[in-house]
């Protein structure tokens, strides 16, 4: 069974979104970088990526999901979904094994190991 294990969101003050986050439901800071800022409940994380001039808007960014198995997963989204996409980040500071367009281009991610290099 799939679950849902990570969201990001697009956000101009990342700092003040995960302390709102952190008061309002007691999760713990992950980690942090100059451009975003990771929190959880101890299973979701939820990171909040700083916008850009070039961000498509404010709000979801992409969401994951942590599956029993990446072979499995595939065969069966391409049963669904012929055409679809299904790539390696090129961005080596992704944590996430596989990224997907579903049919209407939301971006996803797909991982056995979890988040957060393995976490």
């Amino acid at each position: 069974m799939a679950r849902i294990r990570h969201i990001a969101i697009y956000t101009d003050d990342p700092e003040r979104l995960a302390r709102f986050y952190c008061d309002a439901f007691d999760m713990k800071e992950m980690r942090r970088s100059a451009t975003a800022v990771s929190v959880t409940d101890g299973y979701l994380g939820v990171t909040l990526i700083k916008t850009t001039p070039d961000s498509p808007r404010k709000g979801l960014h992409h969401f994951g999901f942590q599956v029993e198995s990446l072979e499995v997963t595939e065969q069966r989204l391409r049963q669904i979904q012929p055409d679809i996409q299904i790539f390696k980040p090129d961005d080596v500071g992704i944590s996430a094994e596989y990224k997907v367009k579903d049919a209407e281009g939301n971006i996803f991610d797909i991982s056995e190991k979890g988040w957060l290099r393995g976490g």
